[in-house]
């Protein structure tokens, strides 16, 4: 019993070993499964990481094989250039880098006054490289005249941008370089006052002086004055307009001057400057050899003037105006100024000085066309004290017609110079005399003019009338318009003449125009006749043959128009803008009826309507 029992526990206990031997075969397939998933895993992120590498390790080699810093610029110039003389300037660049460099410009950058070797300003240049191998250098040399003052520094820049080849982004370096004006072929000496009072009379004074070996022919100086410099006169006199000089010759180590002389205005500190340049004429050009400048500031007056037209500052007036003249003055110190001095100088031929009126006690001097004031007529001018201020008044009527003899007769301008002076200065302005002026200009319009007649007989032009006289009612006559404008001296722009006929008058389309301006329109339904001018010269009328426009129209009266003499035209407006004072003008021309007062052909009665 015991043994078969003993067999019994044996054999059950492999069967169980059995079993658990199959349950672990059954399990190391799935387990071998989850190992293989997690190495594809492994073995593709790791290929990544690689992929990465490499490319981070492309990109940084790109940086690191191009630095700006590799990139050399350098100005090449002598430390000290002969003003006027050509130079030579060498611009030096050298890619040091590993890569090529594209897309290669160069900027070079000139000092103010710097001019090219035929004469023409030059403020940059610009040279397209286009590439810079690896490891290459090269060079671009410029030309130029370099002028200014004896020691005054030039100071040039060069800008050279570019584009590596194996990076998208734009450098660029930047090199600058200083020369000086060591001497000079011809030297300008300019000097100014350093300070002067708004309103006084002021010289510039300009010595020209040959430091070179050779003689110079063909020098011609050009002035650059400051806003508010009005010239007066010079000496010697310029060759063109107030500013230019010509100096036909001017030997080795000689000198030669110009005196400049004008009144200054501006505000209280303001730096005026003025500019002297100084060119060699050869072939016609201009060679620029030299330049000097010159600043005077603007003090604090220690009397102010002003002047004021009808009670402004009034800058364009027309023919026939009446101008009514304010000059105020003030001492703007705490000492009193006495015995002073006033006096208005006109100019323009437009001024009717006949009919010249002064308010206060003055004379005027019509030999010189001078309004002087003093302390005998006015108290103010006897003794100024401190804060205090004193004014005159005058008026002058514009003369309603210009003279217009000559095409020179043209653009009058009125002029007014106001001056306040005193000999008796206090000893702390250290001044033998005090001389203040302001000054106003007004510009003078043209003045036009629009003439309209009506006739029923024309002998003028080629246009026939026809039709009953007196005009009967429900049959057409026709009458011809004429239309005559003058202007008298500046040049007129945009200028047209127009009307509108009144209902019951018919266009007929039927016209002749005695200038060179034949653009006539006519509107339909509005009834309107436009005559465009556009640019009308000065002196028409005068020293050039009026301008006129003959056009035909009709009339077909109605009953309740007997006895009436009915218009034919309504008013006529000729306008247009002066070109010289920029203003528009605009004069009207009255209407006109059957009457026809400028043809003699027909009597007052023969201009009523009959049945």
């Amino acid at each position: 019993m015991n043994s078969e029992n003993q067999e019994n526990f044996t054999i059950k206990t492999l069967r169980d070993q059995k079993e658990k031997l199959d349950l672990e075969n059954l399990e190391k397939p799935e387990k071998r499964s989850k190992l293989s998933k997690k190495n594809i895993f492994l073995i593709a992120g790791g290929v990544a990481f690689i992929i990465l590498l490499i490319f981070a390790f492309t990109l940084v080699r790109g940086w690191f094989s191009f630095s700006k810093e590799n990139v050399k610029l350098e100005i090449v110039i002598p430390e000290s250039v002969v003003s006027g003389e050509e130079t030579e300037i060498v611009v030096k660049f050298q890619n040091n880098n590993r890569v090529s460099l594209k897309n290669v410009k160069l900027i070079l950058n000139y000092p103010e006054n710097t001019y090219t070797s035929e004469g023409e300003k030059k403020n940059r240049e610009t040279k397209n490289i286009g590439e810079i191998k690896a490891k290459e250098q090269g060079e671009k040399r410029f030309k130029v005249r370099l002028t200014g003052e004896i020691g005054s520094i030039k100071t040039l820049t060069a800008r050279l941008e570019y584009q590596p080849e194996n990076i998208n982004s734009s450098f660029e370096n930047i090199a600058s370089a200083k020369t000086n004006i060591g001497s000079v072929l011809v030297g300008l000496y300019l000097t100014a006052p350093q300070k002067a009072i708004s309103g006084e009379e002021i010289t510039y004074q300009c010595d020209i002086l040959n430091n070179s070996d050779k003689d110079f022919s063909n020098l011609l100086v050009e002035v650059e004055y400051p806003s508010g410099f009005s010239y007066k006169t010079a000496e010697p006199l310029p060759s063109e307009e107030e500013n230019i000089w010509l100096i036909e010759e001017l030997k080795q180590k000689e000198r030669t001057s110009l005196s400049i002389s004008g009144s200054l205005e501006g505000i209280e500190e303001e730096n005026k400057i003025v500019r002297v340049t100084i060119y060699e004429v050869k072939n016609g050009k201009k060679l620029g050899i030299g330049n000097a400048s010159a600043i005077t500031q603007i003090s604090s007056p220690p009397i102010s003037i002003s002047l004021f037209l009808n009670e402004e500052k009034q800058e364009v007036v027309n023919p026939g105006d009446f101008l009514s003249y304010t000059i105020k003055f003030k001492n703007n110190t705490d000492v009193a100024f006495s015995q002073l001095v006033l006096r208005a100088y006109l100019e323009g031929e437009m001024f009717d000085y006949k009919n010249l009126k002064l308010r206060q006690k003055g004379f005027f001097d019509s030999l010189n066309n001078v309004i002087i004031w003093s302390a005998a007529g006015v108290s103010s001018l006897a003794l100024l004290p401190p804060s205090e201020e004193g004014q005159v008044n005058f008026s002058v009527p514009v003369k309603k017609s210009a003279p217009v003899f000559s095409p020179e007769d043209r653009n009058f301008t009125l002029k007014v110079r106001a001056e306040i002076e005193t000999v008796n200065v206090p000893p702390q302005f250290n001044l033998e005399k005090l001389k203040i002026e302001t000054s106003l200009t007004s510009k003078v319009n043209s003045k036009i003019n629009l003439l309209t007649k009506a006739f029923y007989k024309e002998t003028s032009v080629d246009i026939s009338n026809y039709g009953p006289i007196p005009p009967r009612v429900n049959q057409l006559t026709t009458y011809t318009i004429h239309w005559q404008i003058t202007n008298s001296t500046n040049d007129l722009e945009e200028a047209k003449v127009s009307s509108v006929l009144p209902q019951g008058v018919e266009w007929k389309n039927n016209y002749k125009v005695f200038c060179d301006y034949k653009e006539v329109y006519f509107n339909e339904r509005t009834n309107q006749v436009v005559w465009s001018i556009g640019t009308l010269p000065a002196g028409t009328g005068f020293i050039r043959p009026v301008c006129e426009m003959v056009f035909q129209i009709g009339l077909r009266p109605s009953i309740n128009q007997v006895g009436t003499s009915p218009f034919i035209i309504n008013e006529s407006k000729f306008e247009a803008k002066d070109s010289f004072t920029g203003q528009f003008l605009e004069v009207v021309s009255p209407a006109k009826s059957t009457d026809l007062p400028d043809d003699p052909s027909v009597s007052y009665n023969e201009g009523k309507v009959v049945e």
